[in-house]
């Protein structure tokens, strides 16, 4: 064999080529944040980590699978206890457990997301909402929340994909039924205002009762004092008499005193016949 022909130095320039491109289709690397799953033939061979790596070129294949967290925002028609319809905006922050990639592309291949986590995100909410009524949704939005979360928490566990939040971003009821609870909630402000003005006017009848018992307890004190001053002034002046006409009784001298000291030191203009001259009129 003439290994100086034309044709041998060919095929040692191919030989070369091939090495040299085979090495070259062979090495790869994972970026940080990513896991690589490495397939023979279509089959799952290894997980491999972030860094610089080597694979049989033709033969092995690489899929990246990130284990960062992501979100998946899902557009869902629910219905309240009270059947009352709605349109819910949900989103899910979630991870893959490095761990757990191999799993999770064996179970969803690349379209994990909506083989494997979207289905559920259609159904747990449902039934989470389906156990309030519409009122309640609204006002209890923050424990509706946290209980589709433990629920997907408790479906995902030992998946090896971590729900890290859920965040429901709008509940749209249907038109009809915001305008009833814009009226009742209307009715309800318009019975608070109405109780807000009995109770007021039950508190100004209150005082209003208040300022007239205290006025009626005042006069009834200062009539019962009057009564009480007239009592004892007539007790006064009935013993005054009382001891005045002890003391005529007792003495007649008395008597004649009194007459002396009231007499004006006048006579009568006319006298009867034979009568005694009386000392005062």
């Amino acid at each position: 064999m003439n290994y100086r022909s034309p044709i041998f130095f060919g095929i040692k320039v191919f030989i070369l080529l091939f090495v040299l491109i085979t090495l070259f289709l062979g090495f790869y690397t994972i970026d940080q944040g990513y896991r690589g799953v490495l397939l023979r033939f279509g089959k799952l061979i290894d997980v491999v980590d972030s860094g610089l790596h080597f694979k049989f070129p033709w033969v092995d294949s690489i899929k990246e699978i990130t284990v960062r967290t992501q979100k998946v925002q899902q557009k869902l028609s629910v219905y309240s206890k009270d059947v009352q319809g709605a349109d819910v905006l949900l989103s899910v922050n979630y991870a893959i457990s490095p761990e757990s990639v191999g799993d999770i592309y064996t179970v969803g291949g690349m379209d994990y997301q909506a083989r494997i986590i979207q289905p559920q995100l259609m159904s747990k909410p449902k039934d989470v909402f389906g156990k309030y009524n519409a009122v309640n949704i609204v006002q209890n939005r923050e424990k509706l929340t946290h209980e589709i979360y433990d629920d997907l928490v408790s479906h995902f566990k030992g998946t090896g994909i971590i729900i890290q939040s859920v965040q429901v971003e709008n509940i749209d009821f249907s038109d009809s039924y915001e305008r009833s609870v814009e009226e009742r909630m209307k009715a309800e402000v318009e019975v608070q205002r109405v109780q807000q003005n009995l109770e007021r006017e039950r508190i100004n009848a209150d005082m209003v009762r208040a300022k007239a018992q205290g006025e009626a307890d005042a006069k009834l004190a200062r009539a019962t004092a009057d009564a009480k001053a007239i009592e004892i002034q007539g007790k006064a002046e009935a013993e005054a008499i009382r001891a005045k006409a002890d003391a005529m009784a007792k003495n007649p001298d008395y008597i004649r005193m009194l007459q002396a000291e009231r007499w004006d030191g006048k006579l009568p203009q006319t006298m009867l016949p034979n009568s005694a001259i009386p000392i005062i009129k």
